[in-house]
Formats: C-alpha cells, sequence, structure tokens
C-alpha cells in the first residue's frame, strides 16, 4: 500500500508543481484517419505475412502520439509521409522477426529478468522507475505485478502494468537486435590476409602527373548512337534497372495559389492601417479592434528582442514603433509597449506538502528550523517532496506570484501556494541582479490569395486541362499555357510528388494515388488537398514490377550518353595512340593542361580524375618513370606517369586495420541498422499496399 501512495503522492506533488508555472507541458493528440478500399485489409505483406490495416492504423496512432508527447512538430509533417515511415517500421520489424526466427535468436526469460529487474537493468528501467516514485525497478516490479500485497485492486495498476509490458517488449527487441548486430559483425572480421593487403594498399603514394581530354569537349551530333546499340548496353547494366514495385512515368503541374497583385495591394493597405492604429497611444487597443492582424505581447531581454528593434527600442522611449520592410508578403511591426527592472531569475529552495493545515504548520515550522528535504520525507511518511538550491526564471509568472518571490525575506519559507489538501512553501536564497526588460508587441499579416483569385486560377488551369486531354499534350503545351510540367517516376511507396531533398507538395499523396489507378496517356483533374497548391497529373507510361525498360526515358538518356561516350573514346584513343611520347606532347595533342593527383590504391578517387572506375587501381600499380595511355575511360581519355613514391613512414597496427576494415567492408558497414533492414529487403518479397486506402 505504501508503494501506491507514494506514487500517488508523486503525481499529486507534481499537480502542485505544476501550478507554480515551474513544470507544464501540454499533450494534443490529434490524429487523421485513413480511409479504407475495397475489400482488402492487407497494408503491406513481408513475404507470406501480412500486414493488417486496422493493425497498421493503432500503430499510426500510437506513434504519433509518442511524438506529440515528445514535443515533436509532427503537425508540420505531412500526414502520408508519416504513414509511410510507418508503415517502413512495421515492415522492418517483420524481416527481423523472420530472421531471428531462422536463426535460433531469442530473449530467454533469464535474460528479460535481467534486463528489467536485474542488478545492473537497462536504463530505460531505471529511468521508468525512477518517474512514477518508486526506489527501483525490482520494487515497482513487485508492486504491479502483486497489487495484492498492498491491498489493493488490479484495476489500480492496469495502466502502469501496460506501460511496463510495452517497455519491456521495447527492450527485448533492441536486446535480440543487438544480437543480430553481433553475430553479423563475427562473421565480418578482418583475417591475417586482409590486414596485409589492406597494409601493402596504403603503404605507398604514388605522385602522378595526367593530361586528358573531356569527351564533353566533342560534338554529340557527330556520335549517333541507335535504338540497338541503347537497348545492348542497358542489358550490360540490367541489375541497375531493377524495381521492387510497380512504376509510373508521369508529368506534374503545381499551380501555387499565390496572392494576385489586387490581393497584394488590400494587404499593404491593412497593414498600413494596422501601423497608423499602432502608433496611437501607448497602447495596441486600436489595433485589436481592426480585428484582422495578428498581435502577440512578449517580454524580453534586449538581446531576446528581434534584431531589427533591438538597439533601438534599448533607448526609446515607451510608445515607439518600428515597421519591417515587407518580404514575400510578410508585414511585421512592433511596438514598445514599457521598460521595467526586473529580477529575472531567483535561487531558491521550495518543499511541497500533501496534507491537511495542521501538517502544513508542522512541515514549515520544521524546515524553517532547519531539517532538510530527506529528513522532512522521513518525518512525514513521504508526503512531502521538494528541491533545494534551484535557479528559476520567474520573468513570466504572473506579477501577484513574482511578487511573492521577489519580495520575500532571505533565509525563510514563506507560503507561496495552499489549499485543504496540500501547499507550497518557498524560500529564496539568491536573487540575480535586475535586469532591463522590454515589453514588446508584434503585428503581423500575410497577404494570401483572395476567393476570387483562388477561383481565377482554378478556372484557367481547368480550361488548359480541358484543352489538353492526353499526356503528350499536357507535356508539350504546358510551357504555352505559362506552366512547369515536372517529370517524375513514382511508385506506390512515394509520399509526395516533388519529393526528396527539401521535401514536395504536401497532401498530394491523391494525385500519386489517381495515377496507379489511371490509364497511359490519361490526364487527371485537380487536386487540391493541399490549400496553397492545385495539382494535376498525366501518366507518361507504366512500368511493371521487375525492370525498367531500356526506353524508359531518364534511362534512355543515360544510357544513351554512355554509348556516345564510349564512341567518343574510341575515336580519341585512334587520334592520339602513339602521336607522342612524353606526357608534354601528349598534352599539347589534347590541348589540355598537366595535372598532379597523390594516388593510395585503397582510395575512391579524386576529384579531379572525375568518376572513373579503374583509372586509380592503374595509377597505383604503374611502374614509375614510364608513360601510361592513352587509356579510355567512362569520360575522357587519360595518358598519365608515376612520377615519384612516398612510403609510408610507420606500419599500422593490428588494431588500427581491423577498424579501417570495418569501417570499410566489415561490421560498421554491413551490422549497421539500415544495412541489415537494406539486406533482408532483397532477400524476402515485400508488397506495400497503403496507397489502396487513400
Amino acid at each position: 500500500m505504501a508503494t501506491l501512495e507514494k506514487i500517488r503522492q508523486r503525481k499529486k506533488l507534481l499537480a502542485l508543481v505544476i501550478g507554480l508555472a515551474l513544470l507544464f507541458f501540454i499533450v494534443q493528440v490529434g490524429f487523421e484517419a485513413i480511409g479504407r478500399s475495397g475489400a482488402s485489409t492487407t497494408a503491406a505483406k513481408v513475404g507470406s505475412e501480412k500486414i493488417d490495416i486496422q493493425t497498421f492504423q493503432k500503430r499510426l496512432e500510437d506513434e504519433i502520439a509518442k511524438d506529440q508527447l515528445n514535443n515533436q512538430q509532427q503537425q508540420q509533417q505531412d500526414g502520408a509521409t508519416r504513414q509511410q515511415q510507418v508503415l517502413d517500421e512495421m515492415i522492418n520489424e517483420a524481416l527481423l522477426k523472420m530472421e531471428y526466427e531462422k536463426l535460433g535468436i531469442d530473449v530467454s526469460n533469464d535474460e528479460i529478468s535481467k534486463l528489467m529487474i536485474g542488478k545492473n537493468p537497462a536504463p530505460a528501467v531505471v529511468q521508468f522507475a525512477q518517474q512514477v516514485g518508486a526506489k527501483s525497478p525490482a520494487e515497482l516490479y513487485d508492486f504491479i505485478m502483486n497489487p495484492g500485497k498492498q491491498g489493493i485492486q488490479e484495476s489500480q495498476v492496469a495502466e502502469l502494468r501496460k506501460q511496463w509490458m510495452d517497455l519491456q517488449q521495447s527492450i527485448v527487441k533492441q536486446y535480440m537486435f543487438a544480437k543480430l548486430q553481433n553475430l553479423m559483425a563475427g562473421c565480418l572480421q578482418a583475417n591475417d590476409l586482409d590486414r596485409a593487403m589492406m597494409e601493402q594498399d596504403e603503404a605507398i603514394t604514388n605522385v602522378v602527373t595526367f593530361a586528358k581530354k573531356d569527351y564533353a569537349s566533342l560534338a554529340d551530333d557527330k556520335y549517333p548512337v541507335s535504338d540497338e546499340e541503347i537497348k545492348a548496353e542497358w542489358q550490360k547494366l540490367k541489375p541497375i534497372f531493377k524495381t521492387q514495385e510497380d512504376v509510373r512515368a508521369i508529368h506534374y503541374i503545381a499551380v501555387d495559389i499565390a496572392p494576385s497583385a489586387e490581393d497584394i495591394a488590400a494587404a499593404n493597405k491593412i497593414a498600413d492601417a494596422a501601423y497608423i492604429a499602432l502608433q496611437k497611444g501607448h497602447g495596441i487597443d486600436s489595433v485589436r479592434l481592426l480585428g484582422t492582424v495578428q498581435v502577440d505581447t512578449a517580454k524580453k531581454v534586449q538581446k531576446q528582442m528581434p534584431a531589427s528593434v533591438r538597439d533601438l527600442f534599448a533607448n526609446a522611449p515607451v510608445g515607439t514603433t518600428h515597421r519591417d520592410s515587407t518580404v514575400n508578403n510578410h508585414h511585421v511591426m512592433y511596438k514598445l509597449m514599457n521598460k521595467e527592472l526586473s529580477v529575472d531569475s531567483v535561487q531558491l529552495s521550495y518543499i511541497v506538502v500533501q496534507g491537511d493545515a495542521k501538517m502544513q504548520q508542522n512541515v514549515l515550522a520544521q524546515a524553517n528550523a532547519g531539517k532538510t528535504i530527506e529528513e522532512l520525507k522521513k518525518s512525514f511518511a513521504e508526503k512531502v517532496d521538494g528541491k533545494f538550491n534551484e535557479w528559476q526564471s520567474i520573468v513570466n509568472l504572473a506579477d501577484s506570484l513574482k511578487n511573492k518571490i521577489v519580495n520575500a525575506t532571505s533565509g525563510a519559507y514563506f507560503t507561496y501556494n495552499s489549499s485543504d489538501q496540500g501547499a507550497v512553501y518557498m524560500k529564496v536564497n539568491e536573487k540575480k541582479a535586475p535586469k532591463m526588460f522590454y515589453t514588446v508587441a508584434t503585428v503581423t499579416y500575410d497577404a494570401y490569395a483572395s476567393t476570387k483569385t483562388s477561383e481565377d486560377l482554378r478556372a484557367k488551369f481547368q480550361e488548359f486541362l480541358n484543352k489538353n486531354k492526353t499526356a503528350k499534350d499536357f507535356e508539350d503545351n504546358a510551357a504555352k499555357a505559362g506552366y512547369n510540367a515536372a517529370e517524375m517516376l513514382i511508385t506506390p511507396s512515394t509520399a509526395q510528388l516533388g519529393s526528396g531533398f527539401g521535401g514536395g507538395i504536401k497532401d498530394s499523396r491523391k494525385a500519386i494515388k489517381w495515377a496507379f489507378d489511371s490509364k497511359k496517356n490519361e490526364v487527371s483533374p485537380i487536386f487540391s488537398d493541399n490549400n496553397n497548391v492545385l495539382v494535376a497529373v498525366a501518366v507518361d507510361d507504366i512500368y511493371n514490377e521487375g525492370y525498367l525498360p531500356y526506353n524508359f526515358k531518364q534511362g534512355k538518356e543515360m544510357l544513351t550518353q554512355r554509348v556516345r561516350n564510349s564512341k567518343k573514346g574510341d575515336d580519341l584513343m585512334k587520334q592520339y595512340q602513339g602521336k607522342a611520347k612524353d606526357l608534354n606532347g601528349y598534352a599539347a595533342a589534347m590541348g589540355s593542361s598537366i595535372d598532379t593527383v597523390n594516388v593510395v590504391f585503397a582510395s575512391n578517387g579524386d576529384p579531379k580524375l572525375g568518376q572513373e572506375p579503374g583509372l586509380i587501381g592503374r595509377m597505383a600499380a604503374a611502374k614509375p618513370g614510364t608513360l601510361q595511355g592513352p587509356w579510355k575511360g567512362e569520360n575522357a581519355v587519360f595518358v598519365y606517369q608515376v612520377v615519384k613514391q612516398d612510403k609510408a613512414e610507420r606500419k599500422p597496427t593490428k588494431e588500427e586495420l581491423d577498424g579501417r576494415f570495418a569501417q570499410t567492408r566489415g561490421a560498421q558497414v554491413f551490422a549497421s541498422p539500415h544495412m541489415i533492414n537494406q539486406i533482408l529487403k532483397l532477400s524476402t518479397k515485400v508488397k506495400k499496399n497503403i496507397i489502396k486506402f487513400f
């Protein structure tokens, strides 16, 4: 019973401390439900295992709730992107589960016991126990698993037990994954031959001079490429064109719903009126009466003020105003509302008492007599808690509460807050010197597209779509109509149009789903789930899972360039073969300068050489003083010569070689979480169906 009372008290104590404005947070849970489609209930299939849509939806709700508890601003994230992240997590877990079963990886009951309540439990378990007021994980476990010993009902510990079991499940998953990592790492250790080769590869640095003739310097039209040649090149590189999902080649147009010139002019008038109102008197009521602008006030020290008014307001009288330059139709203006010297922070001790008035007075008397928090806890059966000598910011407290602290006599506890059930006592130990605080009002207003502007943009876009009902017309005529038709390859896992570095178009997943439900050459209606953008899509081509064909646009361009470069290389090899006897002669023939690189066999390359597989190895193995080439590369023809060799001054230790091996081809590469998941996905068929539920 004592443990339950302790936990109950901890919750009440926290509630009182929250009332101090010293500890406060808000949890807001929101969830945007995903829809259902047809009779299918499978969000994804991993091998023979199915991830049910209801299971996925519950997991998504839980993850969003965790994000918000951790104060992550997930409301700013695209919903489809978050859904895809959660589904990928569930797929990875399913893949790992299958691998654990194949390898016999498990966590025994004894191991679980040690992790949760042993002599050295997992840090997360210790932290959880401390958070709920238990002395140790073992004490907490005994309490939630044997509530009868405390004389309480099962229902009173049900939620706490669930949290414990969730934590245990999470720790078991981590422990099992660590076992898999250790197993993989053990299979990827350097042996004596590996170390000898690495030492040899890094022992000598060749100083190489070279000249090159880039293929880009030759005109493309002189080197035609046939369809058969492209197809043959595709066959050589076929593995890189393999796809794990169906693919759609699309063009899409995104129309920003931006304010018109008339909207901007109207916004300017509102902002002008707001600034005139802001300049009146010392207050801001006249601005608030406008009702169309955002007004915020805050108390700040000088360094916290916006840069544009920091120095101005420091020396200006109350009532001074300033208006920033308008950027991207965003209007910002400020007014200095007040200046005051105020204590910013104090070092204080506080005691929280859970009990009636008689107990409260007793605790206060003993505290002022010198009793410590620990002594008070023992004397009053854990109905007391508190902190000694903590610095707290008080600048944003209500004046009535702040004045209690600022005006308090140092060295004695005083009543900060009290009720029939409990009280909070404080003692001020030290106060920081008063600082000048500035109360600043910030007024903002943005120009938005009016209803008329939005309707006009939609009408114009719809007119374009009515006239261009095929994918070819959509692409060919977009620029003429003032639009940009961007091309993209999408899969059912693509969360956003335009996704990539910098993000994509928010709430555009329905347009992607449309593309997978439609036929080649079709053009979509307008999608406007995102209130700031109108989107339409045209399906250029459909590629089923397997291999992208040799003639798909982006691939064909790459293949064509490779074939053309090879032809250019052959031509240049004929021109330069035997044309000179030294590097200077070849450089003159190529119209090129001579450059220098330092080459180690183990290196990945050098920016001066470009992407040239095989060249580093040749340069590292070349005999010093011997002219090499011409050599045909991927992007240029090279001639080079080793002019000097530098030997390493010391041999690397076994530990250094082992570390290098792990970083380049061993455990740190293949036993990382990302690589393990990638390897498992290649060995097991994964089918994602989440797009069907939009």
